[in-house]
């Protein structure tokens, strides 16, 4: 008989919605003995802030720094090993050892010290037919091009006596890739790089022999018949899914929760809530259309200064937008969210906003999301107030403008008929930064 259950915290928007803090909001709570990374790599950037210390982990679940969480990396993630054992030791040396709370699944797909380069020649072949994603160049893709061809190599491979003879085969076929893009493309990678990317892999290989590497299905599922409770980190967004965003500029894995019993190992009866995390306005980095961007130029740029909108992993500024509601409503339904986190609710830098209700394909209105963003000709917009710059740090919400409660009485009004509640609304980016909203 099953006791525990598993919660899943996702991003609705394009990404950087700020889950990390909202999953350490949900921790404070008590009722979860573990965070667990279901899918992607270190290409997510999640940001945590705890009165003046900031850690920005990219592999490495969210819960790191609460001493008494469980750490879980799942089957369905890619690791980039060298990201890892580096965050490992930012942690260690910030006071918080993570290690022995560590769990990394056997059957998590290593990153090779050749994906990233691999990563970076097919960026630059798209390039040449103007059609670049904007991706990381973390060697994500590769490795999940690997997985479904059936060649990668997995995390418990570095344990058998066998690993060397893989690796080897692997690079072969990498080395031989990275040619025929020297041949066809003129992209060519400096051997000195490639020697050097190699020997940090080699020893960050060595780190990560000894760390708890296991069959994280079964950990997890004992932990659950023991009445534990698990948080599911998604990374990346549901807009960015491989399946259901604007393909092909998405993310290489599956960012909605019902990939959460893949990559974890687990019985889908398990799941309980899906939170879904956005911001008041819409962000997005990378390639192809982005409906809802704020056409004035001047106006995107006070949001990306205000809210600090450059990316955690590459730095790179993110195209800022009006909050897009047809976007949201979408990726509501296909998540099956019923509890929201509405961040960055401090920042509004105009007196009237636009809020996207629709989109427009020819000049009709769309009634369902389309194929391709890029088909989208128009948007339908609402104009409202804006809710002003005076509510940073607040904790009540009996304390907020009026115009930020009517902006949030507006989207709860919107999203009525999907049954989602707002239940919290982040006000700074610190921790206690935030203020209930729905009960």
């Amino acid at each position: 008989m099953k006791k525990g259950f598993i919660d899943a915290v996702v991003g609705l928007q394009w990404g950087d919605e700020g889950k990390g803090k909202n999953i350490d909001e949900l921790l404070s709570s008590g009722i979860y003995s573990a965070v667990a990374r279901f899918h992607g790599g270190a290409n997510a950037g999640h940001t945590i802030k705890s009165g003046n210390l900031t850690f920005i982990g990219h592999i490495i679940p969210s819960g790191c720094l609460r001493k008494n969480i469980e750490l879980y990396i799942g089957n369905g993630v890619v690791v980039d090993v060298v990201s890892l054992i580096s965050e490992i030791k930012q942690l260690k040396d910030l006071g918080f050892n993570t290690a022995p709370r560590l769990y990394i699944s056997n059957r998590a797909k290593l990153v090779s010290y050749l994906h990233p380069f691999l990563d970076q020649a097919d960026e630059h072949r798209r390039s040449k037919g103007g059609s670049k994603i904007g991706t990381t160049s973390r060697g994500i893709g590769p490795v999940y091009s690997d997985v479904r061809a059936r060649k990668a190599l997995l995390i418990g491979d570095i344990l058998l006596s066998d690993f060397e003879q893989k690796e080897a085969i692997l690079s072969e076929f990498h080395i031989n890739l990275l040619n025929m893009y020297k041949e066809k493309y003129g992209f060519e990678i400096n051997l000195d790089k490639i020697k050097e990317a190699k020997d940090k892999w080699m020893e960050a290989l060595n780190e990560l022999k000894k760390l708890q590497i296991c069959d994280l299905s079964f950990l997890i599922l004992k932990r659950l018949n023991a009445g534990k409770n698990i948080l599911a980190e998604g990374a990346q967004a549901v807009m960015l899914d491989i399946d259901f965003g604007d393909y092909p500029n998405v993310t290489s894995s599956n960012t909605l929760p019902a990939n959460v019993c893949l990559g974890l190992g687990v019985p889908h009866t398990y799941l309980r809530d899906i939170y879904g995390v956005i911001k008041a306005y819409t962000t997005k980095v990378g390639g192809g259309t982005f409906p809802a961007r704020i056409k004035d130029e001047a106006l995107e740029k006070l949001f990306q200064k205000a809210g600090n909108e450059f990316g955690a992993t590459t730095g790179r500024p993110r195209m800022c937008g009006w909050l897009d509601l047809f976007a949201l409503r979408h990726a509501i339904g296909l998540s099956g969210v019923n509890k929201i986190f509405i961040n960055k609710a401090d920042i509004c830098l105009s007196e009237k906003v636009k809020v996207v209700t629709g989109y427009k394909k020819a000049g009709k209105a769309l009634k369902e999301f389309p194929l391709y963003l890029n088909e989208v000709s128009d948007v339908v917009t609402e104009e409202i107030s804006g809710w002003g710059g005076d509510n940073f740090g607040v904790k009540d919400k009996k304390k907020v403008s009026k115009e930020l409660a009517s902006y949030l009485k507006y989207i709860k009004a919107k999203l009525a008929d999907l049954n989602v509640k707002i239940i919290s609304v982040g006000t700074g980016p610190d921790r206690d930064h935030f203020f209930k909203w729905d009960k």
